[in-house]
């Protein structure tokens, strides 16, 4: 199984985002990203970390809204004590980091297909 980096995933992700189309059906999608918590969600009695996903499940998880103002999400958490959401996006080449609390209107809300996605995802990580 070959793995992507961090770094190699941030410099071709623009390019992976845009032939997501074309790339979601190649060997290449087998590819592993990691470097990245994907999702996250901590509380005192359930937590889970998704830290390494396929090519293929991050271009599922953008085809069903994994994405915020038309850029690639490769991160989303939330905090159980604040009730914020943190979410990561690439922006040409670039990591960004962003925080929304639980009442800010801009903030990302993913769609139930995203949520069921992450949480199949879940369960095959920790199998």
């Amino acid at each position: 199984m070959i793995t992507l980096d961090k770094t190699c995933f941030l410099a071709h992700c623009d390019w992976i985002y845009n032939n997501r189309y074309k790339l979601q059906n190649r060997l290449c999608a087998d590819f592993v990203v990691s470097g990245f918590v994907i999702n996250a969600f901590a509380s005192p009695y359930y937590s889970y970390c998704i830290d390494k996903i396929t090519v293929r499940n991050l271009i599922k998880l953008w085809n069903n809204g994994f994405v915020y103002n038309n850029l690639p999400l490769i991160h989303y958490s939330q905090s159980y004590g604040d009730n914020s959401t943190h979410i990561a996006y690439i922006d040409n080449g670039n990591l960004i980091n962003q925080t929304f609390f639980y009442n800010d209107e801009q903030k990302y809300i993913p769609t139930n297909e995203v949520k069921q996605i992450l949480k199949d995802l879940r369960i095959s990580v920790n199998k």
